[in-house]
């Protein structure tokens, strides 16, 4: 290659590389389509509802960016700052779990979207209102929770250390509970449940662990972070499983509880401890490297909550997440034109198959069963077949909030009481099958 010719190819690596940097090299957790450009120095955040300032206090919003040094506060003088930015005065110290819902671990240096928040500083460690009561092993720093937007860690920080304050209002519904009570997630009684405030859905045991339909039972596996990135699951009849990001796992954590900081009635199995950097914990792999040292990735430690990177090579838990973009729940009812019919009269059951869920039912069926001996199947709608002792009955796909019935006339040949049960099937996951199936009581007499 000649000198021109290898010069021309140099400058042509050089702005590849250029441009690779330009761009973020992972998936966005905060892209600016998500926020809503107020035009006043505040932009709301359309995942929770919360409304920021752009600019810490002390620096001042010219219409464009951040101008000026951000003010340094203690946590007893951050708890009384009060603002009337942009015509509200509603403004508070966000909590913990909000706080960090503006982290950008794609970023670092400083690790935040500095599009909707410029001119953030590199050693901006920022205050939340949540003190951090929860003491013991495994515990990092001081008596207040804050977040590092060097590279995004959550940790605790001495209250009378003075560092940076951003603020941001809230509806009373988009408020962050702390505590993520179970009246958050939505139990889809197979082993999932959906985070009604993220629309995430967790699997509510540890990858290892086995789901019984109360609990999790047997050993919850331990995984190097490049293992768990190659994870996959079938589990409840869904192929989209995967690692969540830290923002993500950290919506799971229960600042009002420790050792584990998390909801054990809503995640039950038992989390085992392992030996990592800064003593035992409950850790559990993240999705994402750390940007700043690709030696390590980041890691929510359920011990109280912190958000830290640790070395790849480490071999911890996981738990995999879906985004819930929603699903289909058939319920079934089974209503006989009488309950009472004599030695071979003719009984007609209208049953009823409703999908209440926000997606189609893909190839929903009814299924009705009748007892074994005794019974003479005389008619029924158009599509229903006999298959042993039930009538079979294809309903297609069953739309949104659609409902379709059949009727299916029969007569007994023997006396007492006797049990019939309609049931709804479908190809895709259900929501909850705990309401798929209806049963009624029959009684044959002379």
């Amino acid at each position: 290659m000649n000198r021109p010719t290898r010069l021309l190819s140099n400058l042509l690596l050089f702005f590849v590389f250029l441009l690779a940097f330009a761009t973020p090299l992972f998936a966005q957790d905060t892209p600016t389509s998500d926020f809503t450009d107020n035009g006043d120095g505040t932009v709301t955040h359309q995942k929770t509802g919360l409304t920021w300032m752009r600019c810490a206090l002390g620096q001042t919003w010219t219409g464009s960016t951040c101008s000026g040094t951000a003010s340094s506060y203690t946590y007893s003088a951050a708890l009384t700052l009060t603002s009337n930015f942009a015509g509200y005065s509603d403004w508070r110290l966000p909590n913990i779990a909000e706080l960090q819902t503006i982290v950008e671990r794609s970023n670092v240096n400083p690790a935040i979207n500095t599009e909707l928040f410029p001119n953030t500083l590199s050693n901006n460690t920022f205050r939340s209102s949540t003190f951090a009561s929860l003491q013991g092993p495994g515990s990092i720093g001081g008596t207040t929770w804050t977040v590092s937007f060097f590279g995004g860690y959550v940790v605790k920080n001495d209250g009378d250390f003075a560092i940076a304050v951003r603020l941001v209002r809230s509806s009373q519904s988009s408020i962050i509970d702390l505590a993520t009570p179970s009246t958050e997630f939505t139990n889809h009684r197979n082993g999932t449940v959906t985070h009604q405030r993220t629309q995430l859905m967790w699997q509510r045991c540890a990858m290892g662990a086995t789901w019984t339909g109360s609990t999790c039972s047997g050993t919850t596996g331990i995984y190097t972070y490049d293992a768990a990135s190659q994870l996959t699951s079938r589990f409840a009849g869904y192929t989209d499983w995967r690692l969540p990001t830290a923002t993500e796992l950290a919506s799971l954590v229960n600042y009002e509880k420790s050792q584990p900081s998390i909801n054990t009635t809503v995640f039950p199995e038992p989390i085992i401890r392992y030996p990592v950097t800064n003593g035992p914990g409950f850790q559990y792999w993240s999705s994402q490297p750390d940007v700043s040292d690709f030696s390590d990735a980041w890691a929510v430690d359920f011990t109280f909550g912190v958000v830290y990177s640790y070395g790849r090579s480490y071999a911890i838990p996981v738990r995999l997440v879906r985004v819930d973009i929603g699903s289909a729940d058939l319920t079934t009812s089974l209503t006989p034109s009488t309950n009472r019919v004599q030695l071979n009269q003719a009984l007609t059951y209208t049953a009823t198959v409703s999908n209440i869920g926000n997606m189609d039912a893909a190839n929903a069926t009814l299924i009705v069963y009748f007892p074994p001996r005794g019974t003479t199947y005389l008619s029924a709608s158009a599509g229903c077949v006999v298959e042993g002792f039930s009538y079979r009955c294809p309903l297609g796909n069953l739309a949104a909030g659609a409902s379709l019935s059949r009727d299916i006339t029969v007569s007994y040949t023997r006396r007492g009481a006797t049990n019939i049960t309609a049931l709804g099937i479908m190809d895709n996951a259900d929501k909850d099958n705990s309401n798929n199936s209806s049963e009624v009581i029959t009684t044959i007499t002379r």
